[in-house]
């Protein structure tokens, strides 16, 4: 498994993913941090929880349409942003992740890489 892509700041995330841009207060939106533990890092990154960010819009909640879009990791909400998977059903991606109740970053691509299978 390779690394994510990994972008020091929320604007250079922002910068080259204007269509799923990471939006100035990220606590309004649906993500995934474990039960408020967080997520940790164990792919070589920094230190500290991190929280699963589905972007645009966080993942749809129920009743909503589903969107195409990003699976990002941040700091809640602060950089870096490390780019977990592009260009996926964010319900799908959304549903397998908490069915599976990841504490890890590397659990989390593991859970996103069979969703595209």
């Amino acid at each position: 498994m390779s690394s994510p892509r990994r972008f020091e700041a929320a604007s250079h995330y922002n910068a080259a993913y204007p269509q799923c841009a990471l939006p100035f207060d990220p606590s309004r939106l649906r993500g995934y941090h474990a039960a408020m533990q967080g997520i940790e890092d164990d792919l070589g990154g920094d230190p500290g929880s991190m929280t699963v960010e589905f972007l645009p819009g966080g993942a749809p909640a129920p009743g909503e349409p589903d969107r195409l879009g990003m699976v990002v990791a941040t700091h809640w909400g602060q950089g870096p942003v490390l780019v977990l998977a592009e260009h996926v059903s964010l319900r799908t991606a959304w549903q397998s992740i908490v069915r599976r109740w990841p504490v890890r970053l590397s659990e989390v691509r593991a859970v996103l890489d069979m969703t595209k299978s």
